[in-house]
């Protein structure tokens, strides 16, 4: 847990996607594998750094982790004792966010995660990352508790910005040289596909 609380965050390509904020409601952030769901999580996580949150408060747990095989329902609110034992200062006084990642890893996480946003200060952001459960069957276990966040592979402007290529004018304005790179890329990102 100490791991995924002091870890700094990652440069990644932004995507656009915006997330209301709706109280007691936790994200699932759903996608195909490989799409940049765990990319979005550390752009919100970034972003409530630089709002101002500490670090202690916005807990990434990647529950694939070999360390955690085998874990259960029950296991994950004695993680949720133990946050609040390391930072006792923050129940019931300020909202922390908990990022869970391939929570379909998690016999019993439904009544887990419901329990953790109708009980506590906590925003609860989930995701799958396996076969085993899609990621949208995540936001339906949810019963109407989460709002859906729709991930999806690059587009051609998102390729384009993830190698630093975007263009800041429209088509018809930019220089022929420009453009023929552009179509250039554009047939690289055809032929390579839209997984970042």
């Amino acid at each position: 847990m100490i791991d995924g609380l002091s870890i700094p965050p990652q440069p990644l390509t932004r995507r656009s996607v915006q997330l209301p904020t709706i109280p007691r409601k936790a994200v699932t952030v759903i996608g195909v594998r490989r799409s940049g769901k765990t990319a979005y999580r550390w752009h919100c996580r970034a972003d409530r750094l630089a709002a101002g949150a500490p670090r202690e408060s916005l807990l990434m747990l990647g529950l694939e982790d070999d360390r955690l095989a085998g874990i259960q329902a029950a296991d994950l609110a004695w993680l949720t004792e133990e946050y609040f034992s390391l930072h006792p200062h923050y129940r019931d006084q300020r909202t922390v966010t908990f990022f869970l990642d391939a929570i379909q890893t998690v016999s019993g996480w439904e009544e887990f995660a419901r329990r953790l946003i109708d009980t506590e200060r906590i925003d609860l952001f989930l995701s799958s990352s396996s076969a085993k459960l899609l990621s949208r069957e995540v936001a339906t276990s949810m019963r109407g508790r989460a709002l859906e966040v729709s991930i999806y592979p690059f587009s051609s402007r998102k390729a384009l910005r993830h190698v630093g290529d975007e263009p800041v004018k429209a088509w018809d304005r930019l220089p022929k040289a420009t453009r023929s790179k552009l179509d250039h890329q554009l047939r690289r990102y055809l032929g390579r596909g839209r997984v970042p």
